[in-house]
């Protein structure tokens, strides 16, 4: 409900794919997330952070502390009054997230993002999932299109692997011109990244 209560998403850009993740979906999703220890006491940063629901819902989970990256100075905005609004004290950066550089300092952290899906834009979201799995981030929650396969594949250049946390129907509502047709579903599938141990790559990798 808190969640579901905060200053929306204005969702006015197309080109950044910009689709709000509701309130009862962020919650069943961070829920889970929190079943694997990966929120209280630590430190989380939220990729392409929106009106801020993950990273803000992440704190609500415990999170010690927390920063919120979005590309759009607008709806960073957004953002920093919705954590004002709930009195939590959060990093609001407004940035493109091109390279892991732009993540700032992420050793240790856990990174959680609903990205652009690179589905109206293509590739829009290359450029982020690089970044974070070329981060020396701790580990990764990700949301996507559940038939976006390459994400698998980037991952595992990296050196991560992965294990399904939740899959969904999300709701795309009518909000940009390129739509043609009402509210409606599509499948996604969060997906929780680690590293693969050292020793799991030298084997496979061979001599």
């Amino acid at each position: 409900m808190a969640l579901s209560s905060l200053e929306e998403h204005p969702m006015h850009r197309a080109d950044l794919e910009q689709y709000a993740t509701e309130g009862d979906l962020a919650a069943r999703w961070l829920a889970a997330v929190s079943g694997y220890g990966d929120l209280e006491g630590r430190c989380v940063v939220d990729v392409g952070a929106g009106n801020g629901i993950l990273g803000l819902g992440a704190h609500m989970f415990g999170a010690a502390s927390l920063c919120l990256i979005e590309a759009d100075s607008t709806v960073a905005e957004v953002a920093a009054r919705n954590a004002a609004q709930m009195g939590v004290e959060a990093t609001v950066k407004v940035a493109t997230v091109l390279a892991s550089e732009d993540l700032g300092p992420v050793k240790g952290c856990v990174l959680i993002s609903n990205p652009p899906w690179g589905v109206q834009t293509a590739a829009a979201d290359r450029p982020v999932l690089e970044a974070m799995f070329a981060s020396d981030a701790e580990v990764i929650h990700l949301m996507h299109h559940a038939d976006a396969g390459h994400v698998e594949a980037m991952a595992s250049d990296h050196g991560w692997t992965s294990e399904e946390v939740l899959r969904a129907p999300f709701r795309l509502p009518l909000v940009h011109a390129h739509q043609r047709s009402g509210r409606r579903d599509t499948e996604v599938l969060c997906r929780r990244f680690v590293r693969v141990p050292a020793e799991e790559r030298i084997q496979k990798e061979g001599p």
